[in-house]
């Protein structure tokens, strides 16, 4: 345990923990839910982890310090991968990495450090390779370089190899592919390991830039042009196809019209239907068709916004920078941690939603000036929806106890049961709360429960706090009653149940004190 403790070590303050959902189908990945809590990592999850104790154990690679130990490619292929092939191409190109099996059959390539070093350094380094080895864009940890743990950013998680030891199928690979025992890897890891300054050295060739059909389109046109279009769809594609052609070659795009009709839409479109989009694209108000068949499910707003003849020129002149990694943390009310060009930024709903609150926070929180933001219709459509879709964003339950709800009810309780109270209804004109244990009904004054929680450390203000007393479930009523010689609005709540004070048993006769 200690050894592998030593060469997974990451962020100690958090860990994650996957809640798998029903059995996924061939091929594809199995839902599941995670859980991000702010403990420690003790020597015995570590050990739980070994030893194949339900749930495995996630860890964090960024730590307090925004540096790190390892870092992973995660190749989410799972019934075309061939992993000796992936094997054989990093060895051929010399790239220090070990290869794992992961749990849902994919391919984790670790990096490991011999020291901490920064996570800025660890995740460019890793970014380079996977797009030399053709995995350009897949998930990369860390995955940020940078976390505001003092905001309640928890980061993200990576479950960890060998859930189970030498029984798990989370195995490192040998040279010959056949599966690593714990001791064959530790030997692994001692032979590739590598200091800062192999990794700041580690030279990656640049992969020659793929030729593209439609050059400084959008991307989704060039990977449709190298997958193929549906034949379902083929009268959208082209029209697209048509927008692009008129952006980038405004002189002759009629005839590279015609010409890409034939070359990529199969099978082509006849020649009547050709000059109706031909028609329909010498419109003043053309634009492409983002949202439907077979763009929309390609589509890739924060890239295409940036090509030359993306959506974001000869439209709306938008440039935005890349977006990634929406981390929704289920508090109330919900926060989110989202990457702004690799930039970590905390965000409200609102701010989330709202394009002009958006660019201010991205501002203020990343210096990233943003020229000009998208309408809030076509703002939610094309950059938040598909952010938050299932799958894509990622949710992290959070802490009951830390919630406002639950520490407002824990002053409830405090003022209501755990200091002086009152005897009567009338004494809660003397700053106290009243309980009819006969009726099961606490009684006391707005005023003095606020002043409670002025002196306790509460700083919600009075209007936040008595939105989030009625929403309590405790909660009764707000009612004019006779205290004393005047009237008064008193605020009822069900009583908690009384605590029994409980004599110790423990004989302290024989006590040495």
């Amino acid at each position: 345990m200690k050894k592998f403790k030593e060469i997974f070590e990451g962020n100690n303050s958090v860990y994650g923990v996957m809640l798998m959902g029903a059995p996924a189908a061939a091929g594809k990945k199995q839902e599941a839910s995670c859980r991000m809590p702010s403990e420690r990592v003790t020597d015995e999850m570590w050990t739980d982890h070994l030893e194949g104790k339900e749930p495995s154990l996630g860890i964090v690679p960024i730590n307090e310090e925004n540096m790190c130990k390892w870092g992973c490619i995660d190749i989410d292929v799972y019934d075309t991968l061939d992993h000796q092939s992936l094997m054989r191409e990093i060895k051929g190109k010399g790239y220090p990495l070990i290869t794992f099996r992961s749990k849902s059959g994919g391919a984790h390539l670790f990096l490991f450090a011999k020291e901490f070093i920064p996570a800025v350094l660890m995740q460019s380094k890793l970014k380079e390779i996977a797009e030399d080895l053709g995995y350009k864009g897949v998930e990369v940890f860390p995955k940020q370089t940078e976390l505001l743990m003092d905001q309640g950013d928890k980061g993200s998680f990576l479950n960890l190899p060998y859930h189970g030891g030498d029984t798990s199928l989370r195995y490192a690979h040998k040279s010959g592919g056949e599966s690593a025992t714990l001791e064959d890897f530790y030997s692994m890891y001692d032979e590739w390991a590598q200091t800062k300054e192999q990794i700041e050295s580690m030279r990656i060739k640049a992969k020659a830039k793929e030729e593209q059909a439609f050059p400084d389109g959008p991307p989704c046109l060039n990977k449709l042009a190298k997958e193929g279009f549906t034949e379902g769809s083929r009268n959208n594609a082209l029209y697209n196809i048509g927008v692009y052609r008129k952006k980038a070659n405004p002189d002759n795009w009629k005839d590279m019209m015609d010409e890409d009709n034939i070359k990529y839409i199969v099978p082509p479109l006849p020649s009547q239907e050709v000059v109706h989009l031909q028609k329909s694209v010498g419109n003043k108000d053309y634009k492409y068709k983002c949202k439907e068949a077979p763009i929309q499910p390609v589509c890739e707003p924060s890239k295409c916004n940036k090509c030359p003849f993306g959506v974001g020129y000869g439209e709306s002149n938008v440039q935005l920078p890349e977006l990634k990694d929406l981390t929704k943390i289920c508090s109330d009310p919900p926060q989110y941690f989202l990457n702004v060009d690799d930039k970590r930024i905390k965000l409200t709903g609102e701010q989330l939603l709202e394009p002009r609150l958006f660019k201010l926070e991205v501002f203020k929180q990343a210096n990233i000036a943003i020229a000009k933001m998208p309408t809030m219709e076509k703002w939610i459509s094309e950059n938040v929806t598909p952010l938050s879709a299932p799958g894509v964003i990622r949710e992290i339950k959070a802490i009951e106890s830390m919630t406002p709800a639950f520490q407002l009810r824990e002053h409830l309780f405090e003022f209501t049961r755990n200091i002086q109270t009152g005897k009567e209804l009338d004494d809660i004109s003397n700053h106290v709360a009243y309980t009819d244990e006969s009726l099961g009904l606490t009684y006391f004054l707005a005023k003095d429960f606020t002043d409670h929680l002025k002196r306790s450390g509460w700083v919600e203000g009075k209007t936040a706090t008595s939105n989030l007393l009625s929403t309590l479930d405790i909660y009764k009523e707000e009612k004019r009653m006779q205290v004393r010689t005047s009237s008064r609005a008193v605020i009822i709540i069900k009583a908690f149940k009384k605590l029994e004070v409980k004599s110790s048993k423990v004989n302290y006769d024989n006590s040495p004190f």
